[in-house]
């Protein structure tokens, strides 16, 4: 099919599925209440957002590995939990390196958006905490060379570690200016709750060894 002018017509923006890992990694992860996703998906697609741009199942990545941890156990642990996150100190940004600022080559509509906590945020201190108690469960036979993970820093992925909230998906159609957005997500919500805290693992099949290590198997 070709449009009036001749050319074909754009193809529409593609869905990103999880990529699969080629190795057991290991996620600490808080999520938002039903209640707070709901409410925000409601919030977003007032200002125009395409529904099916609204990330479903929102969270925060309180930690991850891409090795297995001594002590973890294979399968997936959750836990409920009530961690208030006081709106007032988040800031809307583009999930991409350097996104906490406006930047020409990282356009909001066609990028991952979400919100960050600032350090100020009532939310950090549990955060911490959760993410000390993961930290201290990484040894030199699991991270090498690497630098072990601190406060703000990771191991794995990027150096800096920022808590954030991913709230939109690449075709949402907002403007490049999120000022306006963020002001508005500000005075619609006070608090927001995390409601449960899940420390899982993904990729191949793992098998726990009597010294702590796991070995991927297929």
């Amino acid at each position: 099919m070709v449009s009036e002018s001749g050319k074909p017509p754009p193809k529409p923006l593609a869905r990103h599925p999880r990529r699969r890992a080629a190795y057991p990694e290991v996620y600490a992860l808080l999520w938002l209440t039903r209640r707070c996703e709901a409410n925000i998906a409601e919030f977003l697609t007032s200002w125009g957002v395409p529904a099916g741009s609204v990330q479903r199942g929102m969270h925060l990545t309180v930690y991850h590995a891409r090795r297995l941890l001594p002590g973890l156990p294979d399968d997936r642990r959750t836990q409920r939990v009530s961690i208030d996150l006081n709106v007032s100190e988040t800031r809307f940004m583009v999930l991409a390196p350097g996104g906490e600022n406006p930047r020409p080559e990282l356009e909001p509509a066609k990028r991952s958006v979400g919100i960050r906590l600032t350090k100020r945020n009532i939310a950090v201190e549990r955060i911490q905490e959760l993410r000390s108690a993961m930290c201290a469960l990484e040894t030199p036979e699991t991270i090498g060379r690497r630098k072990p993970s601190t406060a703000w820093t990771s191991c794995f992925g990027s150096r800096h570690y920022q808590p954030h909230v991913k709230l939109l998906h690449p075709g949402s159609e907002i403007d490049r200016d999120l000022t306006d957005l963020g002001a508005a997500f500000r005075m619609c919500f006070s608090m927001l709750e995390f409601g449960k805290y899940e420390v899982t693992s993904r990729g191949p099949r793992v098998r726990s060894t009597s010294s702590g290590r796991g070995s991927a198997t297929s």
